[in-house]
């Protein structure tokens, strides 16, 4: 088995580094040991394929994630020092941690990907909140009118029950909306342009065509 002073000498024979005395010592060393000589035949087959491979620059995209993914630590100074000649070393240890790195930038692309996709579903759009809410106990009819919010903006939230059709007129500053046709069923509509903090929504109840109630419903404060 080859100890580091001949397998520097292997290394230095490869890279042409030897001078007459190394050459001799270590045809002595090949000549007495079969372990070391297949070991000096692999090593110089691993370097001729890798001479073969031509060098191809990474992607400045993958440069710039894999440098941004490595830990910002200080660097500390290297104790290890190779054997004269073994840059191939280097080479292939160079090899071993581009591969890792293409890996991890895979890896935590498809984890980003799930993540985000996860946060999406998780939070999705919010609930709409009741800011304000007014009951009806009319003869004619009766019920509930919320004002509520949400990420789109202001809206109402009606369930009013009489016996005819019921129409309400919604009016807030320069806007009026005329809401047709209610019945038993919930019906939620949006209130575009009505915002704004304090702001007071006024409400007409008219069933067959007569008013039969008022409201007044008023967000209270800037969302």
């Amino acid at each position: 088995m080859a100890d580091a002073a001949q397998l520097a000498l292997i290394h230095a024979e490869i890279d042409g580094e030897l001078n007459d005395r190394q050459r001799a010592e270590l045809a002595r060393c090949l000549l007495a040991d079969p372990e070391t000589r297949a070991l000096r035949d692999q090593l110089r087959h691993v370097c001729g394929k890798l001479d073969a491979v031509g060098q191809v620059d990474p992607p400045a995209q993958l440069l710039t994630g894999v440098l941004a993914a490595l830990p910002q630590t200080r660097p500390q100074p290297l104790r290890f020092q190779w054997p004269a000649g073994s840059w191939r070393y280097a080479a292939m240890l160079a090899g071993v941690i581009a591969t890792g790195a293409i890996v991890f930038q895979v890896t935590d692309w498809q984890g980003g990907a799930a993540s985000a996709e996860m946060a999406g579903t998780l939070a999705g759009p919010r609930a709409a909140q009741t800011v304000d809410s007014v009951d009806f106990n009319e003869s004619v009819v009766s019920g509930q009118v919320s004002l509520t919010r949400d990420d789109s903006g202001l809206g109402l939230a009606l369930e009013l029950a009489a016996s005819a059709p019921i129409n309400v007129v919604v009016v807030s500053g320069k806007h009026m909306l005329r809401i047709n046709g209610l019945g038993a069923e919930r019906r939620i509509v949006s209130l575009p342009g009505f915002e704004g903090a304090g702001r007071q929504v006024d409400l007409t109840v008219m069933v067959g065509g007569r008013e039969v109630a008022r409201a007044t419903l008023r967000e209270k404060s800037a969302k």
